[in-house]
């Protein structure tokens, strides 16, 4: 089966309807005990809907989405894979450098199967293997397994956020494994040595 065409949705320039059907994937592929759909909305829409529509050149871009779409059982269309990206710039013991991020990786429990997710994932990854940055860092559980066979590896950095009020020190990601991709830098920026300050909440 062909893969559906990929849609960018851009922060601060989303629909309603469409923010919704995000948060909807979401909620579907990532289901919790006494979590409504409500409470995905409230808590994704400062990142995707209430940011600033003309930000400052200057500043890194707003974080963007790539969504596979396909008709739900009602015949409209409905979110079925997405994953998310941002810029961070993080500071290393070598000094800042700017990397992609990748969040927000989902498919649908009724489109599993037919690597989708793969699809999005490398669509983050593209920004890298085109040499727009030189890394994308994430972290993930039990999807360890999957972004490895996509060309990921586990960092063993010690990661902070030294812009943290409560405590700066702590490790800002809240999932097991801190990965970055490519792991292979033959010819490329080796991964850095050493604490990665995100400069930032996790992601």
């Amino acid at each position: 089966m062909p893969t559906p065409p990929i849609e960018t949705w851009t922060a601060g320039r989303i629909a309603e309807a469409d923010f919704v059907d995000a948060c909807a994937l979401h909620h579907a592929a990532f289901p919790k005990p006494g979590r409504t759909l409500d409470d995905v909305i409230a808590k994704k829409r400062p990142v995707w809907m209430d940011v600033d529509r003309s930000p400052d050149p200057a500043a890194d871009p707003p974080p963007v989405r790539y969504v596979v779409r396909e008709p739900g059982p009602d015949g409209r269309p409905r979110c079925i894979a997405n994953a998310a990206a941002l810029v961070r710039t993080v500071k290393t013991e070598g000094g800042l450098m700017t990397v992609a991020g990748l969040l927000d990786v989902a498919t649908h429990p009724d489109a599993r199967g037919r690597g989708l997710g793969v699809v999005v994932v490398r669509r983050v990854f593209a920004a890298v293997d085109d040499g727009t940055y030189p890394f994308c860092l994430f972290a993930t559980g039990p999807g360890r397994p999957f972004y490895e066979k996509l060309g990921a590896a586990v960092a063993d950095n010690r990661v902070i956020n030294s812009h943290a009020d409560a405590d700066p020190q702590a490790n800002p990601f809240t999932d097991d494994f801190v990965m970055y991709y490519p792991a292979d830098t033959t010819g490329r920026t080796p991964w850095p040595a050493g604490t990665i300050d995100l400069r930032g909440p996790g992601f």
